[in-house]
């Protein structure tokens, strides 16, 4: 997240060349199936996108960020029951926390 910018060029091209190869053969190695390799690609891709898509201009601290989304939750609990019970978990969905959850639970899930 300290380089914002970079997502749309990392998004914008084709992973290819000898860095991309580098990245992929160490993948490779630690999860032989190209399918989890890829898995993982995606999950780490995707979370980086979306959390950039939020920050325009310099990046808040985590708590600034959080505290942000918590507070454009504040749903009619009646209409969004489920997003109002859940917005304490939705507002996190850019931290480190988040992440880490999600990425042990993906290796878990192709290992």
């Amino acid at each position: 997240m300290r380089h914002p910018a970079a997502v749309p060029a990392i998004l914008g091209a084709a992973f290819s060349g000898p860095v991309a190869l580098r990245v992929g053969e160490a993948l490779l190695a630690t999860l032989p199936d190209p399918r989890a390799s890829y898995t993982i690609m995606v999950y780490v891709l995707g979370a980086i996108t979306l959390e950039a898509a939020e920050v325009d201009g310099p990046v808040p601290p985590e708590a600034e960020r959080i505290a942000a989304r918590r507070a454009a939750l504040a749903v009619d609990e009646r209409a969004f029951p489920r997003t109002h019970a859940a917005a304490d978990a939705i507002a996190a969905y850019v931290s480190t926390g988040q992440f880490r959850w999600g990425l042990e639970r993906v290796l878990a899930g192709v290992t």
